[in-house]
């Protein structure tokens, strides 16, 4: 799922840019490294969750992980300050997210925010369009879903670790929660496709709200629905941009 984060990241960037030039190539390798930074700190403060889950992961010195990170934003630096601030803001919430905010109920809204912000940065490394703003909405909104059905998955996991949205709302109240944020992502579906008007974004709509209606009358199950949701998001990077 790693690597496939880095391959979603590489597709989003050559499609919005539609070009490959100095910038895109930095604001790859960029992002990349800030990837890799925001995984090898979370494996290393998440370890004992990740033995108890039986997962061997490469847990890296903090030294270590924060070389990656000076590589990811000093490579920033050579695209724009504006870019680069946007790194370090992202940076700075990756840091409070594995520290700390993701044994709190409200830390799938900073994993959320980081995605959103990293996809706002592609506004000021290639230009603004139209395209952005719906962009970082289904970044924010399918990544949030995304955590909270996982946050739900990883309910027996947690419990004695952190204080997830799941063990704090209750597994009853976390699903409910879940296909109430699923019902939102329908409508930001059906008003974006009223909006964009393009053929590949409306056929694209119409599945996704066949796949989310399945999952909210119980057709699919939260472990399926959690895999879906990302494929679902790039997909819907693509229609836009394509």
């Amino acid at each position: 799922m790693r690597f496939l984060n880095i391959l979603i990241l590489v597709a989003l960037v050559l499609f919005y840019s539609t070009d490959i030039d100095k910038n895109s190539i930095l604001f790859i390798i960029s992002s990349i490294f800030l990837i890799l930074f925001a995984n090898f700190q979370n494996d290393y403060f998440d370890r004992e969750i990740d033995i108890n889950k039986g997962k061997k992961r490469i847990v890296l010195h903090p030294s270590l992980i924060f070389s990656i990170l000076l590589i990811s934003l000093i490579t920033s630096m050579f695209i724009n300050f504006v870019v680069f601030l946007l790194f370090v803001v992202m940076a700075i919430l990756i840091y409070f997210y594995n520290s700390f905010s993701s044994k709190k109920p409200y830390g799938f809204i900073i994993t959320s925010l980081v995605i959103s912000i990293g996809v706002l940065s592609l506004g000021f490394a290639f230009g603004f369009k139209f395209e952005l703003f719906l962009l970082i909405l289904f970044s924010f909104f399918f990544n949030l879903e995304r955590e909270i059905v996982k946050s739900y998955l990883d309910y027996s996991y947690d419990f004695g670790y952190r204080r997830t949205i799941a063990i704090f709302l209750g597994k009853q109240r976390t699903i409910f929660l879940a296909k109430l944020i699923a019902i939102f992502l329908v409508l930001l579906l059906v008003v974006s496709s009223i909006v964009v008007s393009k053929k590949e974004f409306i056929a694209y709509s119409i599945v996704s709200s066949i796949l989310i209606f399945m999952y909210i009358f119980a057709f699919l199950n939260e472990w399926l629905f959690s895999k879906l949701l990302k494929l679902l998001m790039f997909l819907g990077y693509l229609s836009l941009l394509i």
